[in-house]
């Protein structure tokens, strides 16, 4: 009976000395998120503001490892309520897609307020979707112009 409250003990002692802590990756700047998944090689959305003009640019896109996968993405401009957080806004979404990857953008002329872009991209192989990945920029915030 001591042996086995000895070998519990050491093995909880153990346990506790050689413990790690995993964190996942953060987004690098600008949105874009490294390679990690099984399907894609990279995902993205970006957001910039020119102050001379008035005009924000968004671009997102997405690449695969494989020119037989199919690639589709929906790039939204998503605008921040304190009432419901970000939202979608109304009219300001883009899909594209092709094999291997797609890029898509736009510039549009924005009233006050703090945005930001939002990819959904999804690889499909055959039909089957294989995975579906989400990407945010940067929040920017367009002030009265």
């Amino acid at each position: 009976m001591k042996r086995w409250i000895a070998m519990l003990l050491s093995v909880c002692m153990l346990g506790c000395c050689f413990s790690a802590n995993v964190f996942a990756d953060e987004a690098a700047p600008g949105g874009a998120i490294e390679a990690r998944f099984s399907d894609f090689g990279n995902v993205f959305a970006t957001m910039t503001y020119d102050s001379s003009t008035g005009i924000c640019h968004v671009e997102g896109g997405a690449t695969t490892y494989s020119s037989k996968k199919w690639v589709e993405i929906t790039l939204t401009i998503e605008q921040y309520t304190t009432a419901n957080g970000f939202q979608p806004v109304e009219g300001l979404s883009w899909s594209a897609s092709d094999y291997f990857g797609i890029i898509t953008q736009a510039d549009r002329d924005l009233s006050r307020g703090t945005y930001r872009a939002h990819t959904v991209a999804k690889c499909y192989q055959n039909g089957v979707l294989l995975e579906t990945v989400e990407s945010y920029s940067v929040n920017v915030t367009v002030p009265r112009h």
